[in-house]
C-alpha cells in the first residue's frame, strides 16, 4: 500500500481528513426519505410504470445504504465511535442484512491485499474479461432476482448453523447472528402495516432488494477492479467518471472515486471528488486507472 504523504502534501491530506458528520446524518435522512417515497409513489398511484420506478428508486437507495455502511466500516459516519457503529449498523447495514463489524474484518483485508491472492474480492473480478453471452446471463440472473435468492439463501443457512446442533441450538445461532436484521425488517413491516400498506413490503422491499440492489451492486464491483491493467496501487484499482444522473443509479456517494478511496482511506465520500482533483494537479496522473464512463468499462470487461 502506498503512503499517502508520499503522494500529497500534509495540508493537502488535512483536507481530506475533515469530517463533516453533518454530511452523513443528511444522507441517511436523504436515503430513507427516497426508500419512503418510493413507497408512496406506487401505493397512492399503482401501476406497472410507477412500480418500476419504485423499484429503481427503492433498489438504488439500498445499494447507497451498502455504499454508507462501508464508510461506517472504516469510522467514516461520525467522529464517535458509537454514533458510527450506531448508524452504521442499525440504519445501514442491518436492513440490508449485512453486519459493519464482520465487513470492516473483511474489507481490511481487501484493501490490504488488492488483487493478489489473498485478496477476499478477487473471486468477484477473476472471471473477467467474459464473452457477451455470460455476461448477458449474468444481468438477467440479476434481473430476475435468481443471484439476489441465492445470495439470501446463504445467508439464512450460515446463520441457521451446522447441522449437528440442537433445534434450539439452531434457533439460538440464527437469532445471535440475525436478530438486527430481523428487528429492521419488523419496523419496515410495522411502518407499512400502520399505513395499510403491508402487501407493499414484499412487493417493494424485497423485489428491489433481489433484483435492482443485486444488478448494481454487481456493476460497481466490476467497474471498480475488474480488468485493470497492473497489479500495482495506481493500476489495481479504478476510478469512473460519470455524469451527475448516472452516478445516483450505479455510483451513489461518490463510490465511483475508488481509487482516491483506496489510495486514501481516511478519506471520507463527500471529500473524494476533492482527492481526485488534487491527484488531478500531480504529474502522475497519468499513470492511474481513470476511465471516462462505465460504458467504457463494460466495454473492457466484455469480449
Amino acid at each position: 500500500m502506498i503512503n499517502p504523504n508520499t503522494l500529497l502534501s500534509s495540508k493537502e491530506i488535512a483536507l481530506l481528513r475533515q469530517s463533516k458528520d453533518w454530511k452523513n446524518y443528511l444522507a441517511i435522512l436523504s436515503i430513507w426519505s427516497q426508500i419512503a417515497l418510493g413507497f408512496f409513489l406506487f401505493a397512492v398511484w399503482p401501476s406497472v410504470f410507477t412500480f418500476l420506478i419504485s423499484s429503481l428508486i427503492i433498489g438504488t437507495r439500498q445499494f447507497a445504504l451498502v455504499i454508507l455502511m462501508h464508510d461506517g466500516a472504516h469510522n467514516l459516519i461520525s467522529k464517535n465511535k458509537r454514533v458510527n457503529d450506531f448508524i452504521s449498523q442499525w440504519l445501514c447495514a442491518y436492513p440490508m442484512m449485512t453486519e459493519t463489524n464482520t465487513y470492516r474484518s473483511y474489507h481490511l483485508k481487501h484493501h490490504k491485499h488488492t488483487e493478489t491472492d489473498q485478496d477476499p474480492d478477487k473471486i468477484l473480478t477473476d472471471p473477467f474479461p467474459v464473452s457477451k453471452a455470460s455476461f448477458s446471463r449474468k444481468i438477467l440472473r440479476d434481473l430476475l432476482g435468481i443471484s439476489g435468492l441465492r445470495r439470501y439463501i446463504g445467508y439464512f443457512a450460515s446463520a441457521w448453523g451446522p447441522n449437528e446442533k440442537s433445534l434450539i441450538g439452531n434457533f439460538r445461532h440464527f437469532f445471535s447472528k440475525l436478530y438486527g436484521f430481523l428487528i429492521c425488517q419488523l419496523v419496515i413491516l410495522s411502518a407499512l402495516i400502520f399505513f395499510g400498506q403491508a402487501w407493499l413490503y414484499l412487493l417493494l422491499w424485497w423485489v428491489p432488494k433481489l433484483t435492482v440492489f443485486s444488478l448494481f451492486y454487481r456493476l460497481r464491483n466490476i467497474a471498480e477492479h475488474a480488468c485493470t491493467s497492473g497489479e500495482e496501487d495506481f493500476t489495481n484499482t479504478r476510478t469512473t467518471l460519470s455524469s451527475k444522473w448516472f452516478k445516483y443509479f450505479i455510483a451513489p456517494l461518490n463510490v465511483n472515486y475508488h481509487l482516491e478511496h483506496h489510495l486514501f482511506m481516511f478519506c471520507p465520500w463527500y471529500n473524494l471528488p476533492l482527492a481526485h482533483q488534487m491527484l488531478r494537479e500531480k504529474d502522475f496522473y497519468k499513470d492511474l486507472e481513470i476511465e471516462n464512463g462505465y460504458l467504457n468499462v463494460f466495454r473492457k470487461v466484455i469480449i
